[in-house]
């Protein structure tokens, strides 16, 4: 599957860590998913660069990687449906040769608002937007990974769950179930090879937290011990660290790229 770490080159940067690595990243047409995916094809992988709704911003995505000598190509599936999830692995497995990494990125958010004041159709619709995903294309690929007896799963959860936050109940309580579907999963396919791993990003410089109020992102970014908000890179390096032959024997582990405000 994946290259094994090799010595660190004339540069004094390490050599590509995925060289001849597939790796599939969802929601790879905006934020922090375009940073995952032009990551993962830097360190030599081939990806797949998916998208819902953002056509454009996917095909600049694989530009942005065929243009620096990486291998790329798009490809669109709505998540919620599960022939299409199914359609997805299929291609991407026809396009690149085979899938080694599958990166759950894509997600939904709905109204912020009050738990009190949810329905129970609303808080449904957070589980099909955040969960469903996951879930439906995990399971599309795993038949493959088990088959060839090794493979990566990453998938976005949150820090929302070790800090609650008013108005984001929600979109916590999914993310809560991705965790807790990557825990799972990791001792039931580990005997297999396969690792399954979770990043969870705090508040990051993405489209979404550029529509929040400045004084709450200054909040946060004076709250954080390293007095900084993530970026999509500093996301995105996780993920490559779980994606990688330097997190071989890590599974069911959950990291939170946050600056430090799991410490607080």
């Amino acid at each position: 599957m994946v290259a094994p770490p090799r010595c660190l080159c004339h540069n004094d940067r390490m050599a590509e860590l995925l060289m001849g690595a597939k790796a599939l990243v969802t929601g790879a047409g905006r934020g922090i998913g375009v940073e995952i995916a032009r990551l993962l094809a830097a360190e030599g992988a081939s990806v797949a660069v998916h998208y819902r709704g953002s056509r454009e911003g996917a095909e600049k995505t694989a530009e942005m990687i065929r243009g620096t000598g990486g291998t790329a190509f798009v490809v669109q599936a709505d998540l919620t449906d599960e022939v299409q999830a199914t359609r997805l692995i299929d291609e991407t497995r026809d396009a690149l040769g085979g899938l080694d990494i599958l990166v759950n990125n894509a997600a939904g958010f709905g109204p912020l608002k009050n738990l009190a004041e949810h329905t129970w159709d609303e808080i449904n619709d957070e589980w099909e937007a955040v969960v469903k995903p996951v879930f439906v294309l995990t399971r599309a690929a795993l038949p493959h990974l088990l088959a060839q007896k090794h493979g990566r799963v990453v998938s976005l959860s949150a820090t929302l769950l070790q800090r609650p936050a008013p108005t984001y109940g929600a979109h916590a309580m999914a993310k809560s179930a991705v965790l807790a579907f990557t825990r799972t999963l990791a001792r039931e396919v580990g005997p297999d090879g396969i690792t399954v791993n979770a990043v969870s990003p705090g508040m990051a410089l993405t489209e979404f937290s550029q529509s929040l109020p400045e004084e709450l992102k200054n909040a946060v970014r004076d709250r954080t011990p390293l007095r900084r908000l993530a970026t999509p890179d500093d996301v995105a390096k996780a993920v490559l660290f779980f994606a990688s032959p330097l997190a071989d024997f890590i599974t069911g582990a959950n990291i939170a790229p946050d600056g430090g405000l799991a410490v607080l």
